[in-house]
């Protein structure tokens, strides 16, 4: 080998050494800044909307961001630069981010403080539904306590401009016959707006084959998914199965987006990859895209990369 390919391939290592010192810099400082002194709930969030005249209007949904394990918080906070700059062009208010689940990663009290520190550096109002592991403590109870202390109510509705909001609890993968009684309540009330929207952590469907939790195998799902049908729910939104997946069911979108941080197991080519979606209204209309984000440079080539060659050698094996 010369001497000249010597030389370049030292520079190439020092440029591939910087850049990935580069892109730890955001969740080290994120460790250096204390988290907020005061906790915003969801319920002091939805009560600013009733002031909102505008007919249009646009809001982000993202899911499963995990605080509490490092390589998760930092995929978040990738996601969240991005997220900041989407009002660049101030042509659209962004009235609010909701985050459907699995803000934590075990749902320790620790985990919620590190959230608050994720939440304080989004631009715009960050609402939250509860997931399966923001309650994973022994006692669960006291997981609930903690996830109503930092984040605010598990179910909930709200208004924003022409729009009926919708959030419920299916943390533990079903719904008991009081909540579909409170759901079609909330949609017959619902009626009265030109969009309705539910968001919820575990998805009605199976978003891959591969999927462990086979919910459609439940007597919930196919009632659930006839009455959103029945009341022309707009969207769903799910997370929880770590990949992206859009599809519809009679009249209604149904959109898993379960990217938001939380260190993804499926291959990319598989559609797991890190997203959030950026929905937007304009009076009768809706429309909505999907943002990926690639991952920290350090945690591409920590993990990542590593994964879809494993994914990969496999399909060659195969």
């Amino acid at each position: 080998m010369g001497r000249s390919m010597k030389k370049f391939l030292k520079i190439l290592l020092v440029i591939f050494i910087v850049v990935n010192l580069y892109s730890l810099i955001p969740i080290v400082t994120f460790y250096l800044k204390k988290e907020p002194a005061v906790i915003t709930t969801n319920q002091q969030i939805t009560e600013k909307f009733k002031g909102n005249e505008k007919p249009y209007f646009s809001f982000i949904v993202v899911s499963d961001t995990g605080s509490g394990f490092f390589m998760n918080e930092a995929a978040t906070l990738k996601i969240v630069s991005r997220i900041n700059r989407e009002d660049r062009f101030k042509k659209i208010p962004i009235d609010f981010v909701l985050n459907i689940g699995d803000v934590t990663f075990r749902g320790k009290e620790s985990h919620y403080k590190n959230y608050l520190r994720i939440k304080d550096r989004i631009k715009f109002p960050v609402i939250d539904a509860i997931g399966n592991h923001d309650d994973d403590l022994d006692d669960g109870p006291r997981g609930l306590a903690l996830f109503n202390k930092y984040c605010g109510g598990e179910e909930f509705s709200f208004t924003d401009r022409n729009s009926y909001f919708i959030v419920l609890d299916d943390k533990d993968g079903d719904f008991k016959e009081e909540q579909f009684k409170w759901l079609e309540d909330e949609l017959l009330k619902a009626q009265n707006y030109k969009h309705i929207f539910i968001f919820m952590h575990k998805p009605p469907f199976n978003p891959y084959q591969q999927a462990w939790y086979r919910v459609e195998t439940n007597p919930w799902s196919h009632r659930f998914l006839k009455l959103c049908d029945k009341y022309n729910v707009d969207i769903v939104f799910s997370g929880h199965e770590n990949v992206s997946r859009v599809a519809k069911f009679g009249s209604v979108t149904y959109i898993v987006c379960g990217g938001g941080g939380t260190l993804l197991v499926q291959p990319t080519s598989g559609n797991a990859f890190l997203n959030y979606v950026f929905v937007k209204i304009n009076r009768d209309y809706v429309d909505y895209e999907i943002r990926k984000v690639s991952p920290p440079v350090w945690e591409f080539f920590a993990y990542y990369m590593w994964k879809d060659l494993i994914y990969f050698v496999q399909g060659l094996l195969n």
